[in-house]
């Protein structure tokens, strides 16, 4: 099973583990399906190459291969953007399964996985606690929500988005670690590193384009919107 593990830059913390939010119990889930399954774990970050210690990490707690996604400043971008540039980097890549924090942003939002797996077109589960192989296509996942647990089987592709189960998750630094550099995966394709709202809003997939056209009506706007 080949499954990827996002991975995004948190803010600086000298005292912390180099891994965002969720992210380190993410990736303690994706090497230990992997474990089971004989796979193998590739962690994907989008950043700068300042903004490549969580990959390092990674590769320490036992990731096969770490791949940085880059071609743009991430950091300012919206999740839509994110989602959609890592959607490009996992295609390229190959994925069965991907897991992200869901708390993957700054800002909390946990809509990073979800964007992801709308471009990917791959079903999508969040607040997953746990992880588990039920088959060669399929998962059984722990799902929390409503006050209960529910525990249900996802057949593959699929996102997932990882919460922190309340029992915790064995730090992924007990893991082996991997010699390995960190990748440079660069997305030269102007329109999978740039989201327009109109493919946001309506689905649609516009051309790279810098034309303009002069409206003046609501009705025109309209039109030329969904044309």
């Amino acid at each position: 099973m080949n499954i990827v593990a996002c991975l995004h830059a948190p803010p600086p913390d000298p005292d912390g583990t180099g891994l965002g939010r969720d992210d380190i119990h993410a990736l303690a889930q994706a090497l230990a399906l992997a474990e089971a399954t004989s796979g193998q774990v590739t962690a994907l970050l989008a950043g700068t190459s300042h903004e490549s210690g969580p990959l390092q990490r990674a590769l320490v707690a036992g990731a096969a291969r770490a791949v940085r996604l880059g071609g743009e400043d991430y950091a300012s971008v919206d999740f839509h953007t994110l989602g959609q540039a890592l959607a490009s980097g996992i295609k390229r890549i190959g994925a069965d399964l991907v897991v992200a924090g869901a708390r993957s942003d700054d800002e909390g939002l946990g809509a990073v996985p979800a964007s992801a797996a709308r471009h990917l077109g791959f079903a999508y589960i969040g607040n997953v606690e746990e992880l588990a192989a039920a088959g060669p296509r399929a998962i059984e996942v722990v799902v929390r929500g409503g006050g209960r647990k529910r525990r249900l089987r996802v057949d593959l592709p699929a996102v997932i988005a990882i919460v922190p189960a309340t029992s915790g998750l064995p730090p992924a630094s007990d893991r082996t670690g991997n010699p390995s550099e960190v990748e440079l995966l660069t997305l030269n394709d102007p329109e999978t590193t740039v989201v327009r709202r109109r493919t946001e809003l309506l689905g649609k997939p516009e051309p790279a384009s810098r034309g303009t056209e002069e409206v003046k009506a609501a009705s025109e706007l309209i039109a030329a919107l969904t044309r």
